[in-house]
């Protein structure tokens, strides 16, 4: 029975898959962030995200795609990109990558400080996400409704994805993004589609993004200290580390333990918990001036 709800969780969430966790991820790292930023940060963001929470607006940042990849300038180097989603922008986009919700390491987990590799575009979320922190944290006045909601939706949308284990690619090690492929009861589903919501289904069916979140944000004061310590570049590099064992652990081409989704339990919640700490340094960042 178990094994036949496994795979009816999988293969609904390969057909409804977001971005990054998926909603319930999402959102319980947004969660835990809202119980851990500070007072002027909780003010701030009833000004600047009127009508709505951080919470809310986690999983928004999927409609900006293109929006305002153009103010980074990113150069393309994929024209099947370049088309993708072209109607969600005001004009087809001629030389933009977009942000994309994933980043590359190099063998040693360092994070690119860049989006070219010589030749070679390389995805980079963390870089994305350290320009757009900085640049809410210096021209927020400057900004006008529309933007500073666009800006902050994404904040806390990447923070999520860079701490999704399949959102990190490495070099040379697995450059796919878990993008390879195993079966459960005989159908054919990847890694990416498992980390990206379906392991949610799979271990607390009924459990909605505020049930994680109280059983992931269990960290003291000192651990959560610890786990702020840095910056995006740093987050990336231990995000990194802790995810590449997942990378190793599924039979390409082969069957899928029954037993390993609970096996995965613990790094998911280290992640989503670590996401959560990790948005609420940010948010802080931003918004506190007194920090």
């Amino acid at each position: 029975m178990k094994k036949i709800f496994v795979l009816s969780a999988l293969l609904f969430m390969a057909c409804h898959l977001t971005f990054g966790w998926g909603s319930i991820g999402h959102k319980a790292v947004a969660q835990v962030a809202e119980n851990h930023i500070s007072k002027n940060t909780k003010k701030a963001l009833k000004k600047y995200l009127p009508g709505a929470t951080i919470v809310e607006v986690a999983s928004d940042a999927d409609k900006y795609y293109y929006q305002w990849s153009r103010d980074i300038g990113f150069e393309c180097s994929n024209p099947r990109i370049l088309r993708r989603r072209a109607s969600d922008m005001d004009e087809q986009p001629t030389n933009i990558e977009p942000w994309c919700h994933s980043y590359t390491v190099d063998s040693l987990f360092n994070t690119y400080r860049h989006n070219r590799e010589g030749d070679i575009y390389v995805r980079n979320c963390v870089m994305d996400l350290d320009f757009l922190i900085n640049d809410l944290k210096n021209n927020l006045e400057n900004m006008d409704k529309e933007e500073r909601i666009v800006k902050i939706s994404v904040v806390v949308h990447l923070v999520g994805d860079m701490h999704c284990p399949m959102h990190v690619l490495y070099v040379p090690q697995d450059p796919t993004g878990g993008k390879y492929s195993f079966y459960v009861n005989g159908k054919k589903i990847n890694a990416h589609t498992y980390w990206d919501g379906g392991i949610f289904k799979i271990l607390e069916p009924g459990w909605s993004y505020f049930e994680y979140s109280e059983a992931i944000d269990t960290a003291s004061a000192e651990e959560i200290v610890q786990i702020q310590k840095g910056d995006v570049f740093d987050w990336g590099k231990s995000s990194a580390e802790n995810c590449f064992p997942a990378h190793r652990l599924y039979p390409t081409g082969g069957e899928l333990d029954a037993d390993q989704p609970e096996k995965d339990r613990a790094l998911m919640y280290t992640q989503l918990r670590n996401a959560g700490y990790r948005l609420a340094k940010a948010l802080d960042y931003i918004f506190d001036t007194a920090k």
